[in-house]
């Protein structure tokens, strides 16, 4: 049996599995460095080998039954509190894995007004953070690939923490980007401690001959976060909460079409150095 506690975001995850090759595909992909100090964790997933077929598409089927919160992909199964606080995750191999924990993780996000996972690479310069997103071959990893040596805290989905507002501001009127352990090309090293930087802000990548940055308006601009988000919705009201999170997101967050060149120059637009640093 493998068992730990490690943290995504903010939040704490208890994870558990009878199986060795899953349970070793865990120890590699996320840090185990949190003991057993008391503090209960927000989630407990229990994995478990052995489901469905290999990959065949991206298609969730999502559905409340019976007081659970139940999701379907060919090659994986989600049963879920419908507080999403204890989750049963079946699956194929570790793929499916990977791809189950994104999604009960986005969706214990959701539920509870934390924040948002999303499709999207996110790279830091000095300790801010640019977040690129678009549709699919827009240039997201190739954006990511192209900000090295820059710390990447994200190539394929970012953890972003939305932290409800208070009277004082400071963090709680930030949106964070967090280490992601959900990665398509760079292992998850979180040395000394768990990267975190507020975005500066979201590049809707768009390729060009030319390099410059239009900014959007918040309401073109949501559909456009919206459709970055990993979620699949069990009806309205769920809805209705990523709608909120992804204004919360705008509020907080400029976005802008950045049109680029495959190489490095994107970041002498938004990012310029001053003179003589």
């Amino acid at each position: 049996m493998t068992r730990f506690i490690t943290r995504i975001g903010n939040e704490r995850i208890g994870i558990e599995t009878d199986s060795p090759v899953l349970g070793e595909w865990l120890r590699e992909s996320f840090d185990r460095g949190f003991g057993d100090d008391g503090e209960e964790p927000r989630l407990r997933l229990n994995i478990k080998g052995g489901f469905g077929v290999p990959f065949v598409d991206f298609d969730v089927a999502a559905e409340k039954r019976g007081g659970k919160v139940i999701y379907t992909r060919a090659d994986y199964r989600i049963e879920a509190d419908e507080d999403l606080r204890a989750a049963s995750v079946a699956v194929q191999d570790e793929f499916a894995l990977k791809h189950a924990l994104m999604n009960v993780y986005s969706a214990f996000l959701i539920r509870n007004g934390l924040g948002l996972l999303m499709h999207s690479s996110c790279a830091v310069q000095d300790g801010r953070g640019y977040l690129f997103a678009g549709p699919s071959g827009a240039g997201k990893s190739t954006a990511a690939l192209l900000s090295r040596p820059r710390v990447l805290l994200s190539d394929e989905a970012t953890v972003i923490a939305l932290p409800e507002a208070g009277l004082g501001g400071g963090a709680e009127s930030l949106a964070l980007a967090h280490n992601s352990p959900f990665r398509s090309d760079s292992r998850w090293d979180i040395g000394e401690g768990i990267p975190v930087a507020p975005l500066e802000g979201m590049y809707v990548l768009r390729q060009s001959e030319e390099v410059r940055t239009e900014p959007m308006k918040a309401a073109d601009a949501l559909p456009i976060v919206m459709s970055q988000v990993f979620f699949w919705t069990t009806g309205a009201e769920e809805t209705r909460a990523v709608m909120q999170l992804c204004m919360r997101f705008l509020e907080r967050v400029p976005v802008q079409e950045l049109f680029f060149q495959k190489n490095d120059l994107f970041w002498d637009v938004i990012a310029p150095r001053k003179a003589g640093v």
